[in-house]
């Protein structure tokens, strides 16, 4: 015990923590939800590029296909890109539209957390399934994607969803089947194949694993639980081929290609999604590893074991067989190692306990100590030699004081601190302490340091720059080299649609061409002339180049 604790003990306080769990836990959901969701442009790569395409469903008034500045992107089915075009149209008036659209994440990440409470209720009873959505909002890895416009956020719901249908299959048929069922159309017209296999593999498998599913009424969930899918795999891909048939093959042709052969480099890629998981999941897998180990003799007749062991499985079998190594792939894994890690706390020894309550301490002590050094130096230049090296990483940042944002920083450092001394003794409270500090850590990150954060990541001063140069508007432009972000956000900003210029003939057609290089490179010869060369501020990656095509002497004036 800390000398002098007792005084920052309030009877009254421990007495509203117990009493109003359900509506502290929402709160801290939703007071974690809202920091980085507004107040800050598109982000690149993954968020400016989705945003794009959300931007021109928007504008188009087409839905069908996907597109990004009028250019098919068929990377991603449409579903995530439907609701947040829903939620910016429906908010678009009161805020920015890159704001607007981000808060659709409160749909998908907070009914994470409501779905994850429901199936730790019906696998373990309901006396520790407040602790779930804690123990998922406390993985690290989680922090940043949920806060992004990704449509990976819509997978980690209908992996939330399915994971309550398969938990709840044995209480009432109908609702877990719905569940389920959705929850696999979801994943589907989110992530297409790579979200769906999952789910199918685990329903189909469990019954061999888990002798509790093993009922003649698990047949009828399944059953019940296809007809609920059936339309959401089926009508968008069907309407595709009818209508846009070449486009359908393409869009077909990404979903296989995303797999390698089995075997073929696939131990290389489990590899690498493990070594992400053990700090992406942090700290919910040591506890996941033991609760199996705890439960490794009552596995095949615990469902609560059973379900998302077979679930995390799954998905990491599905993962080893793909392409892509994004960190971002593996935020499904989260629900089931969230599950498991919850059934482990009832039996943790006290020496555990205490060791991860005062790492939890010791860790976001340092993290909250560090986030207010790093914001005296940005903001008001001291200490002076920390202030130097965040000026040089971001040349250019105008310090912009908010006495408000500060305040409620303090008080949220404050308030953090006087919680750690107000939470009841129990298994349970180094979780609740360690997501109390991931709640307040992250709020007041956002509050201090988003403004330098969005000057080091935002294109929108660089495309300002860059439409003064332009010589008027409605001309056609040309573009070299730029990744989807950029045209998404040239789109945005500007209101510039580019052309590729190694499409065909639109080199030709465009007296304006805009190129990105990585490189120091020689100006363009005749007939280009250079117009204007900018880059963000801090930026020595990236370098672009507007040139326009000079007349020749013998065109005739049109």
């Amino acid at each position: 015990m800390i000398l002098g604790a007792q005084r920052l003990r309030i009877d009254a306080i421990v007495s509203l923590i117990e009493q109003r769990r359900a509506w502290l836990i929402a709160g801290l959901c939703l007071l974690w939800m809202l920091p980085g969701l507004m107040g800050r442009d598109p982000w690149k790569p993954e968020e400016a590029s989705i945003f794009g395409v959300v931007l021109e469903t928007l504008d188009s008034g087409h839905w069908l296909v996907p597109k990004l500045a009028g250019e098919i992107f068929l990377r991603h089915p449409p579903l995530y890109y439907w609701t947040a075009a829903g939620v910016g149209d429906l908010l678009g008036g009161w805020l920015p539209l890159h704001d607007a659209v981000r808060l659709v994440n409160l749909i998908f990440v907070g009914g994470s957390f409501w779905l994850v409470t429901r199936a730790a209720g019906h696998l373990n009873g309901s006396g520790l399934a407040w602790l779930a959505p804690l123990v998922l909002m406390g993985c690290i890895g989680l922090a940043q994607p949920a806060h992004q416009l990704v449509p990976e956020n819509a997978l980690l719901f209908s992996h939330a969803l399915a994971a309550y249908g398969l938990a709840s299959a044995g209480a009432a048929v109908a609702p877990a089947s719905l569940a389920l069922g959705l929850g696999i159309g979801i994943a589907f017209l989110s992530r297409g194949l790579s979200g769906t296999l999952p789910l199918v593999f685990s329903a189909a498998v469990l019954p061999l694993l888990c002798t509790s599913l093993r009922q003649p009424n698990y047949r009828h969930f399944i059953l019940l639980s296809a007809v609920v899918a059936l339309p959401w795999v089926v009508l968008w891909p069907l309407r595709l081929l009818l209508e846009e048939p070449v486009l359908f093959r393409l869009w077909w042709d990404n979903q296989t290609g995303q797999f390698g052969s089995i075997g073929s480099g696939m131990f290389g890629t489990a590899v690498s999604f493990l070594k992400v998981l053990s700090w992406f999941s942090w700290p919910v897998w040591p506890f996941a590893l033991l609760a199996l180990w705890q439960g490794r003799r009552r596995l095949a007749p615990n469902a609560a074991l059973a379900i998302p062991l077979v679930l995390l499985v799954a998905t990491l079998l599905v993962l080893a067989i793909g392409q892509d190594r994004r960190q971002v792939l593996a935020l499904p894994t989260l629900v089931p190692l969230a599950l498991l890690a919850h059934t482990a706390v009832p039996d943790l020894r006290r020496g555990a306990i205490n060791a991860f309550f005062w790492f939890g301490i010791a860790f976001f002590l340092f993290l909250f100590a560090a986030v207010w050094f790093y914001f005296s130096a940005v903001d008001f230049g001291v200490p002076e030699r920390a202030a130097r090296h965040m000026a040089r990483m971001e040349p250019g940042y105008v310090p912009v004081v908010s006495v408000a944002a500060m305040v409620t920083a303090g008080i949220l450092t404050l308030g953090w601190i006087l919680a750690l001394f107000n939470i009841r003794r129990s298994p349970a409270r180094p979780f609740v302490t360690w997501a109390t500090g991931m709640v307040a850590f992250w709020a007041v990150l956002m509050l201090l340091m988003v403004g330098w954060a969005d000057h080091a990541k935002s294109y929108r001063g660089m495309i300002a720059s860059l439409s003064q140069a332009l010589p008027q508007t409605g001309q056609c432009v040309a573009g070299s080299g730029l990744g989807d972000s950029q045209r998404a956000l040239l789109h945005y900003f500007a209101a510039i649609r580019l052309r590729r210029a190694d499409s065909s003939g639109a080199d030709d057609e465009c007296d304006l061409l805009l190129i990105e290089s990585r490189r120091p490179e020689p100006p363009l010869g005749h007939p280009w002339q250079l117009v204007w060369e900018g880059h963000r501020p801090g930026d020595t990656q990236e370098r672009y180049r507007l040139y326009r095509r000079t007349p020749r002497a013998d065109a005739q004036p049109r």
